[in-house]
């Protein structure tokens, strides 16, 4: 079932599947204080309520009410449905929202066409359409790059440019290359830390959003468990692509924490990865054998070189530019597991100078804030 909001009307209506209409989906950034927003529940009462310049939603109601004229105009009333997250979703209802969240990039995919809606464009704080807030929003990611058509309009609905018009200033704005942009269909070939690169320096305003707002772009489903933390959401969005996905690029980042901390091969954020947007996954291409994730960690095969004590550089199968591998370092903790060490680095390594196949196990850590340092004493 798809609920969806008559343009003509201004009142909602549900369809089935396979009986949906044709709809424009709008893009928007919520307000700042989220009760500011029109929802589901204040419908009914639109008309009367949107009439009272008094009401503290006056402005949301009056970007619904803007929306709904532009898809009759930019339409010619060939299209007279809209779907809008704020209204076409009970935002109470636990259930309804995740399956929400879980479809959402089909909902944008499937529509004729996407509206962004701009509210602070321009405006003395943003001159430039780059500059607008939405380019730093979680949500906006899957919104721009899951539907083929886009419009953006400024702050009074006037239309600005397309997606197609904008392609390179688009492409420069948000490190997503053009073909991504255009052919949604390709961003499956994409490697994990590209898509994971695309979402760093954009932000949630509920934590947990920063994973859940990359279900779609990933392709995965899962339980929405809100209050359960932005890192530990992020990591079960991790293991949920460790399990359709043999692409070793979603070990290659790097942190922010001290050289001389451990932690697992799993990052705690998007931001980990905002320089590993050029790296592309080998395993398309060798025979790399299945990796899977245990309850003490990920056990995993890889080419381990021996640098000092126990200190090691295991080569992932990905690589940039030249061709190689990419290394992280790891720790010894006993025969075969490890944890990994200097985090805050990468380092290239040739083929030839890969080391010896091993089977071991990168232990996890269980505590997303636990960082511990490495002491280099005997365990």
């Amino acid at each position: 079932m798809i609920r969806l909001l008559n343009a003509e009307s201004c009142t909602l209506e549900q369809f089935k599947d396979e009986q949906c209409p044709s709809y424009v989906i709008i893009s928007h950034r919520w307000a700042e204080d989220p009760t500011d927003e029109v929802v589901y529940d204040d419908m009914a009462q639109f008309h009367e309520l949107a009439s009272s310049p008094s009401w503290r939603k006056a402005n949301s109601a009056a970007k619904i009410a803007g929306a709904c004229q532009k898809v009759l105009d930019d339409t010619n009333r060939t299209i007279k449905y809209l779907w809008m997250d704020t209204v076409c979703i009970k935002q109470d209802n636990p259930m309804e929202l995740s399956t929400a969240i879980n479809s959402m990039y089909r909902l944008y995919s499937d529509a004729t066409v996407c509206f962004a809606y701009l509210s602070d464009y321009p405006s003395q704080e943003v001159q430039t359409l780059g500059q607008s807030d939405w380019f730093n929003r979680g949500w906006t990611l899957q919104e721009l790059v899951a539907p083929q058509k886009v419009k953006f309009f400024d702050r009074h609905w006037s239309l600005v440019r397309d997606k197609q018009t904008l392609l390179k200033e688009l492409a420069s704005r948000t490190n997503i290359h053009e073909d991504y942009l255009t052919k949604n269909y390709l961003i499956p070939l994409s490697s994990v830390s590209q898509r994971m690169s695309w979402m760093a320096g954009r932000k949630t305003t509920v934590p947990e959003d920063t994973a859940y707002c990359l279900l779609g772009i990933f392709d995965i489903n899962m339980p929405l468990l809100y209050g359960e933390g932005k890192e530990r959401a992020f990591r079960r969005l991790q293991e949920e692509i460790m399990r359709s996905s043999d692409d070793h690029s979603l070990f290659a980042w790097t942190s922010d924490k001290p050289p001389d901390v451990i932690s697992g091969l799993l990052a705690s954020s998007p931001e980990w990865f905002r320089s590993s947007g050029n790296y592309q996954c080998y395993s398309l291409m060798e025979n790399s054998p299945p990796y899977q994730l245990t309850n003490k960690g990920v056990a995993i095969d890889l080419y381990l070189r021996h640098v000092e004590d126990r200190l090691y550089i295991a080569a992932l199968e990905c690589f940039e530019g030249d061709r190689e591998y990419i290394g992280v370092y790891l720790t010894c903790l006993s025969a075969n597991l490890f944890h990994r060490i200097r985090t805050d680095r990468t380092v290239r390594i040739p083929k030839a100078d890969r080391g010896q196949l091993r089977s071991i196990c990168v232990r996890r850590i269980d505590d997303d804030n636990a960082w511990v340092r490495y002491i280099k004493t005997t365990y």
